[in-house]
């Protein structure tokens, strides 16, 4: 889960001491916000969290949340480690969703031209926060191990976004070598030792493919 400052549609609190983040349930405000459509870039985002966490109907909502972490772009309402089917994302997270299905092949990592490059950071990132937002909507709490499945699913969402699967991979891997290490200083909640290949966060400890 990901937290913000105090908000009418959220508030998450964070213990400093513990490796996992706590959230008040639904409220009026956020039943408000459920209530009206969809737009097409929160759609994205449904359709393939409701794939990747096996829920019927998981409901994305888009909103300017100013979340106070570095490179913290959703939050996930929780109580009691039960999630309520829907997450938020930042609005510029979502965009980024929204540009990388409309064409994913202009943003593979490996063939993406200078003037394209420069947004494949903000689109991992945009990618990882539906996977890791999956997972909390699964009920999953601890964030460094919810960060750390959810890298190892960005190659689902980008897949199941329209990306070939050597490219999903490429952002999975990027993930892993350029953006999971800066957890560690920027984010240490987000962050363990146990996430690495054969680690207590492998999700696939039989295979040797990490992070993907």
């Amino acid at each position: 889960m990901r937290r913000g400052v105090a908000l009418a549609v959220l508030v998450a609190v964070l213990l400093p001491a513990a490796a996992h983040a706590y959230a008040r349930p639904v409220t009026a405000a956020d039943r408000a916000l459920l209530a009206r459509p969809a737009t097409a870039d929160e759609k994205i985002a449904q359709t393939v969290a409701e794939r990747l966490t096996g829920h019927k109907s998981v409901s994305v909502r888009c909103l300017q949340m100013h979340l106070y972490a570095q490179n913290v772009f959703g939050v996930t309402p929780m109580l009691d480690g039960h999630a309520f089917d829907y997450f938020l994302m930042e609005p510029e997270a979502c965009t980024y969703l929204a540009w990388f299905h409309a064409a994913p092949a202009r943003w593979d990592p490996r063939t993406c031209a200078p003037a394209d490059c420069r947004y494949v950071v903000p689109i991992t990132w945009a990618l990882e926060t539906v996977s890791h937002e999956s997972y909390h909507v699964l009920g999953y709490t601890n964030e460094a191990q919810v960060d750390c499945y959810g890298m190892q699913s960005i190659w689902f969402v980008a897949s199941r976004l329209g990306a070939s699967l050597s490219e999903a991979q490429a952002f999975a891997q990027l993930f892993w070598q350029k953006l999971y290490p800066l957890r560690r200083t920027e984010t240490p909640l987000y962050w363990s030792p146990e996430c690495h290949n054969g680690g207590a966060y492998d999700l696939r400890p039989n295979s040797n493919a990490w992070p993907s």
